[in-house]
């Protein structure tokens, strides 16, 4: 199928353009994409945020996840099994995330388990988005299964660095589109028809 080569060789070009990230560089976008989340109409109505740790080349979360926690929210975290399936846990430190076998940060066995239809916001990671809210992951469809079925009033935000946000990603019917994107230059809303 096209499409899936397509969404291959884009995933290669988004992670080596991402690859040569430094740290520092991870920090700064991260903190900017925060502050812009924060004023967000939809950050500041929501009471439960599922969020992720960041890892790899991704913006860095951890200012934003200390921030939900701060301002009082709950706090939903990702784990991902070996078997592609998600789930979310509760999380009311970041003490207790702990590396899994993914190298993804993660709640512990002790954090309580929760849906992610409780969220009134979600934040998506992805390699690439574009501005009809597509999503181009890495694959392996944990993010598609997790959000499949939300209420409708559920904000997706995609999370990406500036380059991530592309002129068109390509898709298939069970791909889930995000309602706007957050680069460390901005906010894009996405339409969506």
């Amino acid at each position: 199928m096209e499409t899936r080569r397509d969404k291959e060789r884009m995933r290669e070009e988004m992670a080596a353009r991402a690859s040569v990230l430094t740290r520092k560089e991870l920090e700064a976008a991260g903190e900017a994409a925060a502050g812009l989340v924060a004023g967000l109409p939809e950050w500041k109505q929501s009471r439960t945020v599922c969020l992720y740790a960041s890892f790899g080349s991704e913006p860095v979360t951890d200012g934003l996840l200390r921030l939900a926690l701060a301002q009082g929210r709950t706090l939903l975290l990702p784990r991902m099994a070996p078997d592609r399936s998600a789930s979310v846990r509760r999380v009311s430190s970041l003490d207790g995330l702990r590396t899994s076998g993914l190298g993804i940060r993660e709640p512990d066995d002790a954090a309580p388990p929760a849906e992610a239809a409780e969220a009134d916001f979600i934040l998506v990671p992805g390699l690439a988005f574009d501005r009809k809210g597509r999503r181009l992951g890495r694959g392996a469809g944990f993010y598609d299964r997790l959000l499949r079925g939300l209420p409708r009033k559920t904000f997706l935000l995609g999370h990406a660095h500036v380059f991530q946000l592309t002129g068109l990603v390509p898709s298939e019917d069970h791909d889930v589109r995000v309602r706007a994107v957050v680069t460390p230059h901005g906010v894009v809303r996405c339409r969506l028809r």
